[in-house]
């Protein structure tokens, strides 16, 4: 691992973290942000007072650093592994987002007592977000 780390292609990893920050915003805003809002039991007033403490600035960026991280261990490990192209590469993070993040997501739902749409809304994030990330950077060299 150490020798793949200084030869990665740091372009394709802020600019795929970009896309992977965007899903994030599609798949809880768009897609499943209302179902998303009920079961977390989020009211529009709670998030009205939040943006009007200072706003969620400092909560984007810190998502943000952690979507560059996760896709910056992502690109590690497709760089180890090798993936000769998108398939491949969408192949591996949809195991990798199964059997890492999916799977801890679903232990911690348990324990917390969260529903079963709430952990298919998360964790289909995490499936979707590392299949899409994985296809891109294993097509983008």
């Amino acid at each position: 691992m150490r020798d793949v780390i200084p030869h990665l292609n740091y372009l394709a990893v802020l600019v795929t973290a970009v896309v992977g920050f965007l899903l994030g915003w599609l798949w809880y805003g768009l897609l499943f942000g209302q179902a998303w809002m009920a079961e977390m039991k989020i009211t529009p007033e709670m998030v009205k007072e939040a943006q009007a403490k200072g706003g969620m600035a400092g909560d984007f960026i810190k998502g943000f650093v952690f979507t560059l991280l996760a896709t910056f261990g992502l690109a590690a490990l497709i760089a180890a592994h090798g993936s000769p192209n998108w398939k491949h590469g969408a192949a591996y993070g949809l195991f990798i987002g199964l059997f890492a993040p999916g799977v801890r997501k679903l232990n911690d739902a348990v324990w917390e007592k969260k529903s079963c749409k709430l952990q298919a809304i998360n964790v289909g994030h995490e499936l979707v977000f590392y299949a899409v990330l994985g296809a891109i950077l294993g097509t983008w060299r």
